[in-house]
């Protein structure tokens, strides 16, 4: 493979690869429905703090690192790319670390706006009052005691 094909390999690879975070991250997030469960949201939300975190890091990046426009072009993707990489998996931990009250208040909002009240996708055991037989028996135990009834 010449520089050139090494050149327009980076460059695929580089695009490719932003393309692929921006649409999981859009995938992740237009995945949430009033069906969705607690941990659905909550890693929704994370793909998206992720996704934003990598942006301020790289636009940070951009502002202050001064780039050599006489490095070897090949060379500078191949670091791009993997800088990247890196960004991704600095902003991922950077969420986990200290994103913690940021993504519960997201994922609480998301969940009254859908809506959702429960708070896990696990089986749920039943262990409330059925309303119809609380009013069945609420209606019997009032009925011994009504007399008549006046108009």
């Amino acid at each position: 493979m010449d520089v050139t094909g090494m050149s327009t390999y980076l460059q695929t690879q580089y695009a490719n690869q932003t393309k692929a975070n921006a649409e999981a991250t859009a995938k992740s997030v237009n995945g949430i429905s009033k069906d969705s469960s607690k941990e659905e949201i909550t890693k929704a939300v994370k793909d998206f703090e992720t996704y934003m975190m990598e942006q301020v890091i790289k636009q940070m990046k951009e502002t202050f690192v001064n780039e050599d426009e006489d490095e070897d072009t090949t060379m500078s993707q191949y670091k791009d790319l993997y800088l990247d990489q890196a960004i991704t998996h600095i902003a991922s931990q950077l969420v986990d670390q200290i994103g913690g009250s940021v993504t519960d208040d997201f994922v609480e909002q998301i969940m009254r706006n859908y809506g959702i009240t429960g708070t896990s996708s696990q089986a749920v055991e039943n262990t409330g009052l059925n309303n119809e037989d609380v009013s069945d028996d609420i209606a019997k135990a009032n009925s011994s005691t009504v007399q008549s009834v006046q108009s």
